[in-house]
């Protein structure tokens, strides 16, 4: 058993061949020698090789044992690296709980942090030189938020910059390095984070962490190829922008981060939470110890519990719902992905204000069982989109082909926003009878409902502008392909006039994408539009809280208690506007 605040530090002996041999030391980590410290997928532990530790056959897996042999020195030199899989007793949850308290002090001491994405295929070769060359164009122009292509007057792509047309072989490389499931593991975020200097390394191939972090940040911000970062089918993207943006703000509090990083995986429930608690601000109030002797739920209920009453915060119901493996609706499963589903209320907290400036009336029962909420019934679902075709096939297939849909021109952008629309069930709702503001119309209100009215920066979407790009995808969504076996016409040829989106159109679909993934449209009984999670049924009530930022749907129990669904977008009531109805009648709803 390690003693506190000491570490162990891996020594790779060098040579050749398959032995690999490595000693085991231990050393006090605030006078440790020169180390480097491994970021890595452990991946399967289904098969195993044996290396040599300190005299002793012990099995690692194999994308360990892969990584050791690339980063083995074949000159005569030692190299000394801390990996969590050797370095910590894993059978121990006492040094396991202990260790993972100073992990964010072990990374960022290391020398180097080596981010080992896998071992290079054939492709990745192409990848990493492209990279090279993106290199030099930061280095000739600076880091700059520019587009890697420009469209021509006929709508078609050209390269920018002497790099390759991006539908070219090595961009098609470089978005399957992207891919790799490195960039989907919740511990990445941290160690690189912390880290003082990283290299993303792929078999022997390397580049410096500040080259993929301005590639990334160009992509957020650099127009055509700018807002798909955010897809669910290029994670490396987005893991990417999260950590830049970690590196240099001024911290996030834990419930953020859980939010933000929903869709990352980890082998333990536990450390969805674990992982995160070296980064957040209020790491110390959180009343959460790391312990792997509790279990996930322990850690879960304690999270949700400091939060509604330490802070009288509704925000981690917006974070929970009924679902199969929730013990209590009201509390998040956060080894739950919820279809990857994007928190309205932390995207749109600057934006959408529900419940106005009201305070949160909250209680939780002396067993923890039920939370009693105050607040309003202010609707009733009355239709519920069926999902015509579901969103994480389509991602399925978005990865499987040539994934050109990555780097795409405004045609593939709009084959993309009919897919989008048909598998959220758009095309079947709109079909209703709904009620709108004067001036409107049902096309506006549906541009505006498919988005949920946001961008995922957090800035309210340009409504005007986001209509125009979906008059121009209007013609497609009703078009007669979508019964038949023909592609869409969607070269705007048919109207001279009419010019394709452009960004527009990309930050529309990107909006329908994030928001709409894990959601379904709706129509309630007073005439409104709206998206809600997966699982609502007609009869399901929506209300408002107090204190609330966004609307909840909540599903009536024979008893007169309440399941909570989840947080929903719903037109014409995300900022106070139902609050002014004088047929209002406040109640406190008791939620299991």
């Amino acid at each position: 058993m390690l003693e506190l605040g000491q570490i162990r530090l891996l020594r790779i002996l060098p040579g050749k061949g398959s032995e690999i041999e490595c000693k085991l030391s231990t050393v006090p980590l605030d006078s440790s020698p020169p180390y480097e410290a491994l970021s890595y997928t452990w991946g399967s532990q289904d098969v195993t090789h044996e290396i040599i530790i300190s005299e002793k056959i012990c099995p690692v897996t194999a994308n360990l044992y892969t990584a050791l042999k690339n980063l083995r020195l074949e000159n005569g030199q030692e190299r000394t690296i801390w990996i969590d899989a050797i370095c910590i007793n894993q059978k121990s949850d006492a040094e396991r709980s202990a260790q993972v308290k100073i992990m964010a002090k072990i990374y960022a001491r290391a020398q180097r942090v080596i981010m080992w994405v896998g071992e290079a295929t054939e492709f990745d070769g192409m990848a990493f030189a492209l990279l090279q060359r993106i290199k030099g164009v930061f280095q000739q122009h600076g880091r700059v938020d520019f587009d890697f292509q420009q469209i021509g007057p006929d709508g078609k792509p050209s390269p920018l910059y002497g790099l390759p047309n991006t539908a070219s072989a090595e961009w098609i490389a470089l978005s399957r390095l992207f891919q790799r499931p490195y960039f989907e593991r919740i511990w990445i975020i941290q160690e690189v984070v912390k880290a003082t200097k990283a290299v993303l390394t792929c078999g022997t191939l390397n580049i410096e962490w500040e080259v993929v972090r301005d590639f990334a940040r160009s992509l957020r911000k650099g127009g055509s190829l700018g807002n798909i970062e955010y897809s669910q089918s290029a994670p490396g993207v987005v893991s990417v922008n999260v950590m830049a943006d970690l590196k240099t703000g001024n911290g996030e509090d834990l419930l953020s981060l859980l939010s933000l990083t929903r869709g990352y995986q980890a082998t333990k429930a536990v450390d969805k939470v674990f992982a995160l608690m070296g980064l957040a601000s209020d790491h110390h109030d959180v009343g959460i110890n790391i312990d792997y002797s509790k279990s996930a739920w322990e850690i879960y209920e304690n999270l949700t519990i400091y939060s509604l009453m330490a802070h009288n915060s509704l925000f981690c119901l917006s974070n929970a719902g009924f679902y199969s493996s929730a013990e209590r609706s009201w509390i998040p499963d956060w080894s739950n992905m919820l279809e990857h589903r994007s928190c309205l209320a932390f995207y749109g907290n600057k934006v959408f204000s529900a419940s106005r400036d009201s305070e949160a009336s909250l209680k939780v029962s002396e067993d923890l069982q039920i939370l009693t909420v105050g607040g309003y019934i202010v609707d009733t679902i009355s239709v519920v989109a069926p999902n015509i075709r579901k969103f994480r096939q389509a991602e399925a297939t978005m990865k499987s082909g040539p994934l050109t849909w990555w780097m795409t021109p405004e045609e593939e952008i709009a084959r993309f926003i009919v897919e989008a629309t048909e598998m959220h069930g758009a095309k079947e709702a709109s079909k209703r009878a709904f009620i709108y503001q004067e001036g409107s119309s049902r096309d506006k209100e549906l541009s505006r409902t498919l988005c949920c009215n946001i961008l995922a920066t957090g800035e309210r979407i340009d409504i005007d502008a986001a209509y125009k790009v979906y008059q121009w995808f209007n013609k497609l969504i009703y078009a007669p392909h979508l019964d038949s076996n023909q592609g869409p016409d969607v070269t705007g040829k048919e109207e001279k006039d009419f010019s394709p989106p452009g960004v527009q159109g990309e930050k529309f679909m990107h909006s329908v994408v994030f928001f709409g993934t894990g959601r379904s449209v709706c129509a309630t009984e007073k005439g409104d539009m709206g998206r809600v999670p997966f699982g609502t049924k007609v009869g399901d009530l929506v209300c408002i809280f107090k204190g609330g930022k966004v609307p909840y749907i909540l599903r009536q129990n024979g008893d007169g208690s309440y399941v909570l669904v989840g947080e929903c977008y719903i037109n014409g009531i995300m900022y106070g506007q139902a609050l002014e109805r004088e047929d209002l009648v406040y109640q406190e709803f008791k939620i299991k």
